[in-house]
C-alpha cells in the first residue's frame, strides 16, 4: 500500500517540475515553437500497426566473489494496434505463445504489458506496467560446471515480477526539439536538431519466488526470494535527430542516479536496500520515415537499474523494447472527438 501512496505522491509532485498535469489539453499546441523546425500533427488521428519485442531481465551478484545469476524472460513478439491523437498515445498488443523461442530450451514466459503517453504542453509523460512469470538462467556455464550447452537452460517458472512506473521528460531546447515529436511521432522535425533533457522517473518493482533465486554459496542476504522496491531517479542527457527529407534517425542517452526504498526478503530475513545513490541509464533511439500521411520505422529503448543491497549484494534490473511500426494519419472520426472531449 505504501508504494501506491508513494506513486500518487510522485505524480502530485510533477507539476512543480514542468508545466503541470492539467488535462485535457486543447487540440492545438499551447506553446510557441519554431515552425521552421517543428510541424505538429496533433489535430490528425494517427492509426498504427505495431510489432514489439520486449526485453525483461534481472541479476543478483555477490561483489566479493563475483558470482552472478542472470535471469531472462523468454521474449515474445507482440502484434497490435495503436493510435495518437491530441494529447494521448496508446498501444494495445497481444503476445502469442508461438512467437517465443524454443519453450523446452528457454521455458515459458507469461507476460502482460500496458503503455501510454500523454503530452503535457512542452513535456512528455510515459506510463507503463510490465508483468512477467517464468524466467531462465541465461549464464548457466558461469554457475554450474556440469552444465552442457546442448541442454535446456535452467528454468524457474515460479519467479514472478511486476514493474510499473512513470517517466516525465523535460526538453530544454523546446522551441526546436520536442520529445513527443521525436519519440511518439506526434509531428515531424523539418531540420536536424537536438536538445538536452531532464527526466524524472519513479519505478516500482516487485519480485516473488517460491524459494531462493540463488544457491547457498551466496551470503544469506543474497539468497533472495522476494522484493518490494521503489526506485526514484533523476536523469540528464542529450537527444539528437538527424533529418534528411522525410527520413530521420534519433539517438539519445540519459545517465542518472537512483535512490531505492523498500524491502528485500532473503534467508537472512527482511533487509532494506542501502539508501545511497545507484547508477541508472536510459537509452532511446529510432530510425524511419515520417511524411505528412505515412510514417514507419523501428524504435528502441533500454532502461538499466542497479541497487546495492546489504553484505555486498548487487541487484540489477534491465527492461527494454524493440518496436516496428507503420502508421497512417487521417481526419479524426467524429466519435473519437466526442470521446476525447469527455476525457
Amino acid at each position: 500500500m505504501r508504494f501506491v501512496l508513494l506513486g500518487f505522491f510522485f505524480i502530485s509532485f510533477l507539476p512543480s517540475l514542468g508545466q503541470g498535469l492539467k488535462v485535457p489539453l486543447p487540440t492545438v499546441e499551447t506553446y510557441e515553437y519554431d515552425t521552421s523546425y517543428i510541424e505538429s500533427f496533433n489535430s490528425k488521428f494517427a492509426l498504427r500497426f505495431v510489432i514489439p519485442r520486449r526485453i525483461e531481465n534481472f541479476s543478483i551478484k555477490d561483489t566479493r566473489s563475483n558470482k552472478k545469476y542472470n535471469y531472462s524472460s523468454n521474449e515474445h513478439y507482440g502484434v497490435g494496434i495503436g493510435f495518437t491523437y491530441r494529447w494521448l498515445a496508446v498501444d494495445m498488443t497481444i503476445n502469442p505463445d508461438f512467437t517465443q523461442r524454443d519453450v523446452t530450451r528457454y521455458g515459458n514466459t507469461k507476460e502482460f504489458n500496458l503503455k501510454g503517453s500523454a503530452y503535457l504542453k512542452r513535456n512528455l509523460l510515459d506510463v507503463y506496467l510490465r508483468s512477467y512469470k517464468g524466467y531462465y538462467i541465461s549464464n548457466p556455464s558461469d554457475i554450474f560446471s556440469e552444465w552442457d550447452s546442448e541442454q535446456p537452460y535452467p528454468q524457474r517458472q515460479d519467479i514472478r515480477t511486476l514493474g510499473w512506473g512513470i517517466n516525465y521528460t523535460i526538453p530544454f531546447n523546446w522551441k526546436k526539439y520536442s520529445p513527443k515529436v521525436t519519440f511518439v511521432l506526434d509531428g515531424k522535425l523539418k531540420k536536424s536538431a537536438g536538445s538536452f533533457m531532464a527526466i524524472s522517473s519513479a519505478y516500482f518493482y516487485h519480485l516473488r519466488a517460491d524459494s531462493s533465486i540463488t544457491d547457498n554459496l551466496f551470503a544469506p542476504e543474497g539468497q533472495i526470494h522476494a522484493a518490494n522496491m521503489a526506485l526514484l531517479s533523476g536523469l540528464f542527457g542529450y537527444a539528437y535527430t538527424f533529418v534528411y527529407k522525410d527520413f530521420y534517425a534519433t539517438l539519445s542517452a540519459f545517465p542518472g542516479l537512483t535512490l531505492p526504498i523498500g524491502t528485500v526478503y532473503s534467508t537472512a530475513g527482511s533487509e532494506h536496500p542501502r539508501f545511497t545513490a545507484n547508477f541508472k541509464l536510459m537509452l532511446r533511439g529510432g530510425i524511419g520515415y515520417n511524411s505528412d500521411r505515412w510514417y514507419t520505422g523501428i524504435y528502441v529503448i533500454f532502461d538499466v537499474n542497479q541497487v546495492q543491497l546489504p553484505d555486498n549484494i548487487l541487484l540489477g534490473n534491465g527492461i527494454g523494447e524493440i518496436r516496428f511500426f507503420i502508421a497512417y494519419r487521417l481526419k479524426p472520426p467524429k466519435v473519437v472527438d466526442k470521446v476525447m472531449d469527455k476525457l
